[in-house]
C-alpha cells in the first residue's frame, strides 16, 4: 500500500481525522457520486403507533426474519449494479451434525479474482442481541478484496448457534440453565466501603477505599460455576469447529468476533489453536481480570469476612469493575428480568416496535454525522454500495431485521447471565484463558491477533491493550499482535464507523496496518 510510506514525524500534533483519512486508499482514486445523489439530513427519532402495528403485524409471520434477511443483503450489495456483477452470494443452512438437528445460519460472498489463485475465508461473528445482519454496513468489505493480485475471497456472515436463523439448542446439563430452568445463583456480595475523595475513571469505574468479601461463600461460587463456564465455552466454540468442519475449511484465515460473539471467537482461537491463522476480535466482552472471576486466587477460602484494597489495574483480581456505581435496581432486573426482555417485547405489540426503534434510530443515524465530519460523502464513499449508508430505508430495515431477530427468543439469553456477572464482565476473563495457555500450560500458538475498540467503547480497552502486551511477551515471535481504535466508534464500532472498520480488517488481511498503529499510537498518548 504506497500510503503507508508517508512519512508523519510528529503525529501526537496531527489531528486524528486527518490521520484517518490517510486510511483510505480510496482518495487515491476519487469515486464520483451520482448527480442525483441527495444525503440524508433528517434524522429520525420515533416512529408513528400505526408504523409499529404494521411492522409488529408482519413479524407474526413464521418467514419475516428470513424475508428481512434478503431483503437486506439485496439493499447493501445491490445485484443489479454492474460493481456487484462477480460477486457471488450464497444464504446457506450449514448442519452441524450428522442427524442435521443442529445448523448455523450463513450469508456468503466470493469473490473470484482468477480461478487460479488460493482462497481466503473471513468469518464474522456477532455478539449479543444480534444477528448476521447486525454487520449488514461491513457487506461492503467484499467489495475491497476485487481485482487483487494474489488471492479470491469468501466472506462468511454467521447467526451464532441459537441466534437469528440459525438452531436454538439447550445445552445438555443439569448444571446450565435454560429457559426453563432460568434461575442463575449470583456472584458473592461485595461490601463496598466508600472513601472521601472519589471521582470516575473512564465514566465507568470508581475507585473506593475497601471491600469486603465472604471467602466460604466465594469458594461455592467459583465451585459451582467452573463446570458451567467450561459447559458453555463446550457449547459456543465446539458450534464454531462443526461449522467450519461442515464447510471444509481446513484453517479459518481470519476469524473476526463481536463483543459476545469475540469472547466466544478468542476461547475458539486457544481450543483450536491449530484450526485458524488470524484473530480479530471488535470490542470483546469478558477481557479484564476482576473480583468475581472464577480464577481470582486471592481470596481465602477458610476467613469468612476478607477486607481488600482495590484498584483500577483491568488485570488485578482487585479489580471492582463497575461495582461501585452499580445500582440494587440494576443488579436485580440482570438477574430478574433482561433475560426476558426479548421474548416479552413481541407481547407488547406495537408499542414494543416502537420502543425497540426509538432506541436505534440515534444510534443508526449517526453515521451520517460521521460522513459530514469527515469531509462528507464526496470524500468518504468509495463505490455505489456506500451509498445506502445512513439513509432511511437502510435505517430502518435494519432496525427492524434486528427486532424480528431478538423477539424470536434465544437460550443465550440466560446462558449470557452464567457466563457474565452484572457489571458486564466475565466469569472467566478473557485475559485468564490466554495467560493460562500460554504460562501455566506452557503452549504457544502460531495466529496472528488483533484486538480493536471504538474511542468512545465502553467495554475496558485498557484490558485489550494489557492482554496484547501479555500475548506479543509471552508468545515472543510465534504470532503478530496489535491493537487497534476505530475513530468515532463506540461498542458497535463496526456500525457507528464502517468505513474505518472495514479499511482496518481489509489492511489487516492484506498486511498494510501501518497508518492504523500510528493512530493507536495518538490514542494511547
Amino acid at each position: 500500500m504506497i500510503l503507508t510510506k508517508i512519512k508523519i514525524r510528529n503525529v501526537s500534533h496531527i489531528p486524528l481525522y486527518q490521520i484517518r483519512l490517510l486510511s483510505q486508499s480510496s482518495i487515491l482514486f476519487q469515486y464520483q457520486l451520482p448527480s442525483d445523489y441527495k444525503p440524508q439530513k433528517k434524522q429520525i427519532k420515533s416512529i408513528s403507533l400505526k408504523r409499529g402495528w404494521r411492522i409488529w403485524k408482519q413479524s407474526l409471520k413464521a418467514d419475516r426474519l428470513q424475508q428481512l434477511q434478503d431483503e437486506l443483503v439485496d439493499l447493501m450489495i445491490n445485484k443489479n449494479d454492474p460493481l456487484n456483477a462477480n460477486i457471488k452470494r450464497e444464504n446457506a443452512v450449514v448442519k452441524l451434525n450428522n442427524e442435521g438437528q443442529d445448523h448455523i445460519n450463513e450469508i456468503n460472498f466470493e469473490i473470484i479474482n482468477h480461478e487460479s489463485y488460493p482462497m481466503k475465508h473471513i468469518v464474522f461473528i456477532h455478539g449479543y442481541g444480534a444477528s448476521l445482519g447486525c454487520f449488514a454496513r461491513n457487506f461492503q468489505l467484499i467489495n475491497k478484496f476485487q481485482n487483487k493480485s494474489k488471492y479470491n475471497y469468501k466472506v462468511h456472515f454467521l447467526d451464532n448457534i441459537t441466534f437469528g436463523l440459525s438452531s436454538n439448542p439447550q445445552i445438555k446439563s443439569t448444571k446450565v440453565k435454560g429457559i426453563n430452568n432460568w434461575i442463575i445463583p449470583k456472584c458473592p456480595d461485595i461490601k463496598v466501603k466508600q472513601g472521601e475523595d472519589e471521582k470516575l475513571y473512564h465514566k465507568y469505574y470508581k475507585l473506593v477505599e475497601q471491600y469486603k468479601i465472604n471467602g466460604p461463600e466465594f469458594e461455592n461460587y467459583q465451585t459451582t460455576f467452573k463446570p458451567i463456564l467450561s459447559e458453555l465455552e463446550d457449547f459456543y466454540t465446539s458450534a464454531i469447529d462443526n461449522w467450519r468442519i461442515s464447510q471444509g475449511i481446513d484453517q479459518i484465515d481470519y476469524l473476526v468476533g463481536h463483543s459476545f460473539g469475540g469472547y466466544w471467537s478468542g476461547s475458539y482461537s486457544l481450543r483450536y489453536p491449530t484450526k485458524l491463522k488470524n484473530l480479530i476480535l471488535l470490542s470483546p466482552v469478558g477481557v479484564e481480570r476482576h473480583v468475581h472471576a472464577v480464577t481470582n486466587d486471592l481470596i481465602d477460602s477458610n476467613q469468612p469476612e476478607q477486607t481488600f484494597k482495590p484498584t483500577i489495574n483491568p488485570v488485578s483480581y482487585n479489580f471492582l469493575t463497575r461495582l461501585p456505581i452499580l445500582s440494587a435496581k440494576h443488579t436485580f432486573e440482570w438477574y430478574y428480568k433482561t433475560p426476558f426482555l426479548p421474548r416479552v417485547l413481541k407481547y407488547l405489540g406495537p408499542i414494543g416496535v416502537q420502543i425497540y426503534f426509538q432506541m436505534w434510530l440515534s444510534k443508526l443515524f449517526k453515521i451520517n454525522k460521521i460522513i459530514n465530519k469527515f469531509g462528507g460523502p464526496e470524500k468518504l464513499f468509495s463505490n455505489n454500495n456506500d451509498l445506502v449508508y445512513g439513509r432511511k430505508k437502510e435505517c430502518f430495515l435494519i432496525i427492524e431485521y434486528l427486532y424480528n431477530s431478538i423477539t424470536r427468543g434465544s437460550n443465550s439469553d440466560i446462558y449470557i447471565k452464567n457466563l457474565l456477572t452484572p457489571a458486564t464482565v466475565s466469569k472467566y476473563p478473557l485475559y485468564d484463558k490466554f495467560e493460562n495457555f500460554l504460562i501455566k500450560d506452557g503452549k504457544q500458538f502460531d495466529f496472528n491477533v488483533s484486538i480493536v475498540y471504538g474511542q468512545y467503547d465502553f467495554m475496558n480497552s485498557e484490558a485489550g491493550q494489557k492482554l496484547v502486551e501479555m500475548i506479543r511477551y509471552e508468545n515472543g515471535e510465534k504470532s503478530d499482535v496489535k491493537f487497534f481504535k476505530i475513530a468515532e466508534g463506540g461498542h458497535n464500532l463496526y456500525i457507528d464507523n464502517p468505513f474505518d472498520t472495514n479499511q482496518l480488517i481489509h489492511d489487516i488481511v492484506e498486511g498494510e496496518t501501518e497508518i492504523h498503529e500510528r493512530v493507536s499510537e495518538v490514542y494511547r498518548r
